[in-house]
């Protein structure tokens, strides 16, 4: 009789244990999911909660730990999301998608010699991944090792001839280089694959005022504020291609646009070439029916 109660209850124990765990694992999947539904619908400060209640059914819940980084770093939460992905990498010492993200917040928080190890990680993971040689070219020529770069930069885009991104970051390194024709050529190829981005048009207005011609500037700056009104470096660059061309009034209404903006630059070029009352908004001109 004793053996049967005891079977018994160690049936019904283990049943318990089994239905308990099928609860916890149902619960934080429940919770991840929801997050996924906030994320999903551009709701990442919500989505927080959800995941953290996933990690907290599950502390090894891998998938939440990344989409809780990943959420962390729309927020702009870099070193949050740095947390998250080292303890990704804990539980899964090779996943690329781990180093390569954590390599961007590296980056984000100025700590770029750890943002190249991480994408010289995900190459040695992944070395056919073209990404991730853009990425860590982008990486050193922000530490001035334009060179360097260079390679990557080359890499990337022989394995991927459409990589518009590299063509642009290339370009800026072959200026650093003082190879400006070279780099003129990579903008415009940057354009000819993403003609809609309004900051290949201004980085190229700009390299054309570098060398003093003001037409191409000009012509590459126009675009830029007409696919992005509200870029304010194009604004700012067009003002002080005016200037440089003796024009500092005609650049009163774009350095105002540009300040408006928030270009702490622009804010000052206006203090010293606009006076108020030489900056004729569409509001203080004056009414051609009252003339």
């Amino acid at each position: 009789m004793k053996i049967v109660v005891l079977m018994i209850h160690l049936t019904l124990t283990m049943s318990y244990v089994l239905q308990s765990s099928l609860s916890v694992a149902q619960t934080s999947k429940d919770h991840f999911i929801q997050g996924l539904l906030k994320t999903n619908s551009g709701q990442d400060e919500q989505a927080i909660p959800f995941f953290n209640k996933a990690i907290e059914f599950k502390p090894d819940y891998l998938e939440a730990y990344m989409m809780r980084g990943s959420t962390y770093m729309r927020l702009g939460d870099a070193m949050n999301a740095i947390i998250d992905f080292d303890k990704a990498l804990q539980l899964d010492p090779e996943m690329i998608k781990a180093y390569n993200y954590r390599g961007f917040c590296y980056i984000e928080r100025k700590d770029l010699k750890r943002a190249v190890a991480d994408f010289s990680k995900v190459i040695s993971l992944k070395p056919d991944y073209p990404n991730a040689y853009e990425s860590r070219g982008y990486a050193l020529s922000l530490l001035g090792k334009h060179a360097e770069a260079l390679n990557d930069f080359n890499k990337a885009i022989e394995m991927n001839p459409a990589f518009h991104e590299a063509y642009h970051h290339r370009a800026w390194s072959k200026l650093a280089l003082s190879d400006t024709a070279s780099a003129i050529a990579d903008f415009l190829q940057a354009i000819e694959l993403d003609g809609f981005n309004a900051v290949y048009h201004d980085d190229l207005g700009y390299t054309y005022s570098q060398i003093k011609d003001f037409k191409e500037a000009l012509k590459y700056l126009n675009k830029a504020i007409k696919l992005d009104p509200f870029l304010a470096v194009a604004f700012l660059h067009r003002a002080q291609l005016r200037i440089e061309t003796g024009k500092p009034k005609q650049s009163c209404k774009d350095l105002t646009a540009a300040a408006e903006l928030n270009n702490s630059e622009a804010k000052d070029l206006l203090a010293v070439y606009c006076m108020e009352e030489e900056v004729e908004t569409e509001e203080t001109k004056p009414d051609e029916k009252s003339k």
